[in-house]
């Protein structure tokens, strides 16, 4: 990195003021993967970016650079940001539930909201601790102010697939007056629960008040003061746990039979890690935190690259191997890397492997790849040890495309999101004819990659308590994806090609994101651009082989991205518009696919 002055509101615009252009969708896509699975695979053709990309991002939210010009310099002394939706609560009940993604510097949410061991009267089961985060105002001017927001947006109801957020600014004191002391165990704790319906229908509870004695929050309600769009108040805060559990026919069973009776719920904690958090209060200091960063002194530590060599036949060169000669574990510098994420967890570190490809990758990567799904440990070369990839450690891998690399096999492709880089016109590059609008979504969210990190650990059930409540043209999302992923399947079944649960997963993940970056609208009518992103990132990498084995896949998988699939159109010749086809992006990449596929008679994704 250069050592001009960096001050750019968005990774958008800071890669533009650096001289690097990509289609700001390509960046949404990398952006929003890394929430989604901590592997991430960039393919193109030499010099297009990939590594660069990764780097820049690295380097760009390692630095406090963020330049947050709406702000007057008293609110930043005293306050953080956070949002809010507009709807009937916040101005009748006068407060909201406030998104916890603008609480991860704050509070230790993750470590509180682990999978634990349950027990209900002694019968076992798993679930998660959920905390909530309350905010209740107490001006009436304010609350007049919401009513008249509130009713120029016309919203009839709860809830209107265009309300808007409210930007609510915090004093610090109020959220460092949550935490308090708690009692550290590593055993069950024991809690009464009532068998209400909440918990025999939904699986789910509000918890006893008890458990405030093993969470590091005060109960009850806590002072604050708020500013929204100038408007001052006093208001208080208070964090709501609730649990959800796994239901099995026992439990729903011995929680019918104790209708509105007390159980006894069990929770295995292990809150030790809670000790190790060090909330960082960015509003102390905001003349560092707004400062311009004039050199890359103390932003490249949370990166590194590491080319792949052409001999690698196994994971010594990233994990090294225990030294015979000098009887000690030579190490190296991704091992190191690993090991400085772990002990830094509250920031997010990137491991880039360059070139992965100039070797196969099966050899070297293999137990990683186990790793990133099993969340198992990495046993050490010659050593009775082993090594954990921490969960703020992303990896990216970079693969040329030439004919002097080794192809990647469906099983790795099946692990990442594959993210395909094409380039830049030589006209528009040197003329600067890109859009320099800035993301319409969430920033925010979209640029902090451990926000919602653990989307990765919910299950089916949990992805369709989020998506069966979106909807489009009336139909809930939930049906909807269900069935373009039954066509896409059935289509790839047909040529031996099929993806399963992993990938099914993966997917849903993914529009729960897209969908929490676009703000989390009731009724989303942008979801087929983030459908069609997972089409061409999850599904089609899977595709390779003669004409004769994928040839007509490939004209059945195009008509599956058209407006209109009955017609059998001929992939070659089809001039692919915004009216005619519903996944753009990805019919223009089967049509590409196709056409090498008739000059050549062999294709893949990688081509």
């Amino acid at each position: 990195m250069s050592n001009k002055n960096i001050n750019a509101y968005s990774f958008y615009k800071y890669l533009i003021s650096n001289g690097y252009y990509f289609d700001k969708k390509l960046i949404e896509d990398y952006l929003l993967s890394l929430k989604v699975k901590p592997f991430t695979i960039l393919t193109g053709n030499s010099g297009t970016g990939k590594t660069k990309l990764s780097q820049l991002f690295a380097k760009y939210i390692s630095s406090e650079i963020i330049n947050k010009d709406s702000e007057s310099k008293e609110v930043e002394e005293k306050y953080v940001n956070v949002k809010g939706k507009l709807n009937y609560s916040s101005w009748k009940q006068q407060g909201w539930t406030l998104e916890k993604g603008h609480f991860e510097n704050y509070f230790p949410l993750k470590d509180c909201e682990k999978l634990l061991p349950v027990l209900i009267n002694d019968i076992p089961t798993e679930g998660q601790m959920m905390i909530g985060i309350q905010l209740f105002y107490d001006s009436v001017d304010l609350k007049n102010h919401m009513k008249s927001l509130f009713d120029k947006n016309d919203l009839k109801g709860r809830y209107n697939k265009n309300t808007p957020e409210i930007n609510i600014k915090i004093n610090c004191n109020g959220l460092k007056e949550l935490l308090d002391d708690y009692n550290e165990i590593d055993n069950f704790v024991m809690l009464e629960q009532n068998s209400n319906k909440s918990a025999y229908e939904n699986g789910n509870w509000m918890l006893n008040m008890k458990i405030f004695e093993y969470l590091p929050f005060k109960k009850g309600f806590v002072p604050c003061k708020i500013i929204i769009d100038g408007i001052k108040s006093s208001a208080k805060l208070r964090i709501t746990p609730r649990f959800r559990f796994t239901k099995t026919e026992d439990i729903i069973n011995v929680l019918t039979e104790n209708k509105d009776q007390k159980v006894e719920l069990k929770l295995k904690m292990d809150n030790k890690d809670i000790k190790n958090f060090k909330p960082h209060w960015d509003c102390d200091k905001p003349e560092e935190n707004m400062k311009k960063i004039e050199t890359n002194e103390g932003a490249d530590d949370k990166y590194i690259i590491v080319p792949v060599g052409a001999n690698w036949t196994d994971n010594t060169n990233i994990i090294g191997y225990y030294n015979v000669i000098t009887n000690e574990y030579q190490s190296t510098p991704a091992y190191d890397f690993i090991q400085k994420a772990e002990n830094d967890s509250g920031n997010p570190y990137f491991l880039i492997l360059d070139e992965m490809n100039l070797s196969h990758v099966e050899r070297y990567f293999a137990d990683f790849l186990s790793a990133i799904e099993s969340k198992e440990e990495i046993p050490l070369y010659g050593e009775d040890r082993t090594i954990k990839l921490p969960e703020n450690i992303f990896i990216i891998g970079t693969v040329n495309v030439d004919e002097t690399t080794y192809m990647f096999s469906p099983k790795v492709l099946d692990r990442a999101n594959t993210i395909e880089f094409d380039t830049l016109d030589a006209i528009d590059y040197m003329n600067n004819n890109i859009n320099t609008k800035d993301f319409n979504g969430n920033i925010e969210y979209l640029q902090s990659p451990l926000i919602d990190s653990n989307i990765s650990d919910l299950n089916i059930e949990e992805l369709k308590e989020i998506l069966f409540n979106i909807t489009y043209e009336g139909n809930s999302l939930w049906d909807i994806l269900a069935k373009e992923l039954t066509i896409f399947q059935k289509t790839l079944k047909s040529s031996g090609f099929d993806f399963g649960f992993r990938v099914i997963n993966e997917i849903l993940r993914f529009m729960i994101v897209s969908w929490k970056y676009e703000n989390s609208p009731t009724e989303w009518d942008n979801w087929q651009r983030y459908f069609d992103a997972q089409i061409k990132q999850k599904i089609l990498p899977k595709l390779h082989g003669s004409e004769k084995a994928i040839g007509e896949v490939l004209i059945k998988l195009f008509n599956n991205c058209l407006n209109n699939r009955e017609n059998n159109e001929n992939p070659k010749n089809f001039k692919i518009e915004t009216e005619n086809a519903r996944y753009p992006s990805s019919a223009i990449k089967l049509q590409n696919m196709a056409k090498v596929l008739s000059q050549q008679r062999y294709v893949s994704f990688i081509n």
